[in-house]
């Protein structure tokens, strides 16, 4: 049980991870949390996660334009 565990919590992360850098899920963090104010390094890594998501959309625009151009 702690080996089936272990191993979905594993593949849980690595889907949010996927998700996060397809652009499939949006990262916004609140301003406070639980009565503690989030770090502002937090939030530029959020903001860059997100940027990473449009640039791997760019990225793979220009491979389908040089495919479609080298046929």
């Amino acid at each position: 049980m702690r080996f089936l565990l272990g191993w979905g919590f594993k593949l849980g992360l690595l889907g949010v991870a996927y998700l996060a850098l397809t652009g499939g899920l949006s990262l916004k963090l609140p301003q406070t949390v639980m009565g503690y104010e989030v770090p502002r390094e937090a939030h530029q890594w959020a903001e860059r996660a997100n940027g990473l998501g449009e640039l791997a959309d760019k990225a793979q625009a220009g491979v389908k334009s040089a495919v479609d151009r080298a046929r």
